[in-house]
């Protein structure tokens, strides 16, 4: 069995993979679709969260998420959004829950960074800091 298919098999793959394509997206952005995925975003995280959560605390939540948490958040709402990742037969994957701890994985994320810097060409790092919705 190779390295990939085996890559493929790993419960962290699909967050790393969301996570750096992510990264790779949002320098992107545009306000306006920096706009609309933050409504959107917020509105995921309404709906994974606890029931009749307000979008002030569904902002809030989401400020004080990991960075990976938050960047899984983003990959979803981007792919209801119909944003497509920055790099070709590259996919957004639908995560069952962006909280999983088993997604911060540090040797999946630097598998899967090797993956795209092989198939694609591209360094692609994870930033540190969480990011702050209320400056969207």
């Amino acid at each position: 069995m190779g390295l990939l298919s085996r890559l493929f098999k790993i419960p962290s793959f699909e967050g790393a993979t969301n996570a750096l394509l992510v990264e790779l997206t949002l320098p992107t952005l545009t306000d306006a679709q920096r706009a609309e995925l933050k409504i959107r975003v917020i509105e995921v995280f309404q709906k994974l969260g606890p029931p009749d959560l307000s979008p002030d605390a569904a902002l809030l939540g989401l400020n004080q998420a990991s960075r990976l948490t938050q960047l899984n958040f983003l990959a979803l709402a981007m792919d209801e959004l119909g944003f497509d990742p920055p790099l070709k037969k590259e996919i957004l994957f639908k995560v069952p829950d962006p909280f999983d701890p088993k997604l911060a994985d540090e040797h999946t994320l630097r598998a899967v960074a090797r993956r795209l810097k092989w198939k694609h060409s591209i360094d692609v790092g994870m930033g540190v800091e969480p990011i702050s919705f209320d400056t969207w």
